[in-house]
């Protein structure tokens, strides 16, 4: 190999390390907002799937719902509504360790066609739990 070559796969290989290192980690606030948007997403698509996969095992709310009883829950709300728009606004995120409590403010609008008949505004209490470094949703409360 000439000199040449040489130096241009050292430098290659300083370069990629430099950009490797400099790869930013997510913080679990960031690892937490990106689920919550994972939730939105899937409201507004009606992907019951993505939904559950961001739900614990343990899954409780303020109706005495699990997890199945979520399931069915969200079931009817996308046959009732089959266009839903979700806001989430003003999210402040605790964490503790593996756990993590989030408060939003939310707005939901839903109607059977393009213009919702429905809307509303919850202050939400979530519960998160760290699980195999994914974060997932074990508790809600609203007002």
């Amino acid at each position: 190999m000439t000199k040449i070559t040489v130096f241009m796969s050292l430098w290659i290989l300083f370069f990629s390390l430099m950009i490797l290192g400099c790869a930013e980690k997510k913080t679990d606030e960031l690892l937490i907002k990106e689920q919550i948007d994972a939730l939105q997403e899937a409201i507004e698509t009606n992907d019951r799937g993505q939904f559950m996969d961001v739900i614990d095992v343990e899954y409780s709310d303020q109706l005495n719902s699990d997890r199945k009883s979520l399931q069915r829950m969200l079931m009817g709300f996308f046959l009732r509504y089959q266009a839903i728009s979700v806001y989430v606004s003003a999210t402040q995120i605790n964490i503790q360790k593996i756990r993590a409590d989030a408060q939003s403010q939310v707005v939901l609008t839903g109607g059977k066609h393009l213009i919702p008949d429905n809307a509303r505004h919850y202050e939400v209490h979530s519960c998160w739990k760290k699980v195999s470094d994914e974060w997932l949703l074990s508790c809600l409360e609203w007002q």
